[in-house]
């Protein structure tokens, strides 16, 4: 039997992308493994109780964070780029690189670490993955793979359709736009308030921890422009509130300038909604023919877009039909079973 550790140490903030990833992503091996893989989890101390009773906790603490965990794992699998904890010398390591944002967020110095840091995970992996096509290409300019491939593989996405519980207060139900994530630049809502101005009938619902100093200048910027009633911040939701506001909304909106995937707009496509996106990074990739997208962030241009989309969808019945359709490439089980393909590939190097 093979001993196989999974780093889902990112679970401590589950309301993060790479905690939903790295939650899901747990789950869903333990739903798909084979039981010839005896499956371990690296997991925060106050998460331990987060996964079933079936999986093996390993509790991560100070000592196996600073120094190589001195257990050996026929496999060690580090769910993102920049892990904090590693296995030793004698364990094969799978490396998940999701993105390279760091290059667009980061400057100088900064931008140097991250990339020698980056660099250094990559010499001590046996095996590199990563979410997209398109972050497959930017490794490969930036880092030297000294002969390893990468394997490109989506990450599975899934819904909860079931928000029949929540109500919420800020909102009714009606025509508004959706979009959610992080607070910080690269998510360009700013972009999306300036075009609200330019959009009569509809209001914007922003979801997602809006206290930090991105979300100061969003607030600031909503008021200068006097659009208190017409663009709301939620801050963070729980999933039954998401659903809720992925059923009702009239399409997402999603302007980001750095995606590695993009998550939010495939769960959108799996409600049958309209999503428009930038043409940036891993978006079009990951959106394809099924999405809109806003040739630049004028806001008289990306209220047109809104409009000519919506047109669009209203004379075809099949759209939603489509999307949805569109979204089964995209299932947990497709996700795990080529990280199994890759796990036994890489218990055979």
């Amino acid at each position: 039997m093979s001993r196989i550790l999974v780093d889902g140490y990112k679970v401590k903030n589950l309301n993060s992308g790479l905690g939903q990833f790295s939650f899901q992503f747990v789950q869903n091996l333990l739903k798909y493994a084979s039981p010839h893989l005896d499956i371990y989890c690296l997991t925060p101390s106050n998460k331990s109780n987060l996964f079933e009773s079936k999986l093996s906790i390993i509790k991560a603490n100070l000592i196996n964070r600073h120094f190589r965990n001195s257990t050996k794992y026929d496999l060690w699998h580090s769910l993102h780029q920049f892990p904090a904890h590693l296995p030793n010398s004698n364990s094969k390591q799978i490396l998940t690189i999701h993105d390279m944002n760091f290059l667009i967020e980061k400057e100088g110095q900064k931008k140097a670490r991250y990339l020698n840091l980056l660099q250094k995970r990559v010499d001590q992996a046996h095996v590199i993955t990563t979410i997209s096509q398109f972050s497959k290409n930017e490794i490969e300019k930036n880092i030297d793979l000294k002969g390893k491939n990468i394997k490109v593989i989506y990450n599975g996405v899934q819904i909860q359709k079931d928000s029949s519980e929540f109500a919420p207060t800020t909102i009714e139900s009606g025509n508004f736009l959706f979009s959610i994530g992080i607070f910080n630049k690269k998510k360009n809502f700013h972009s999306l308030v300036k075009m609200m101005r330019k959009l009569d009938g509809f209001k914007l619902v922003i979801a997602g921890n809006n206290a930090t100093d991105y979300g100061n200048e969003i607030s600031q910027l909503i008021n200068e422009y006097s659009l208190q009633d017409r663009v709301i911040l939620t801050g963070t939701i729980s999933e039954n509130e998401k659903a809720w506001y992925y059923k009702h909304c009239k399409a997402l909106v999603f302007p980001s300038l750095a995606e590695g995937f993009g998550i939010p707009p495939i769960e959108a496509m799996m409600y049958g909604k309209p999503v428009f996106l930038s043409k940036l990074t891993s978006l079009p990739e990951i959106g394809g023919n099924t999405a809109f997208y806003f040739e630049n962030f004028e806001p008289n241009v990306m209220a047109n877009q809104i409009k000519m989309g919506f047109n669009i969808v209203q004379n075809d019945p099949d759209f939603s039909l489509n999307s949805i359709s569109y979204t089964a490439q995209f299932s947990w089980e497709t996700c795990i079973k080529k990280y199994l393909d890759v796990y036994k590939e890489a218990l055979t190097i």
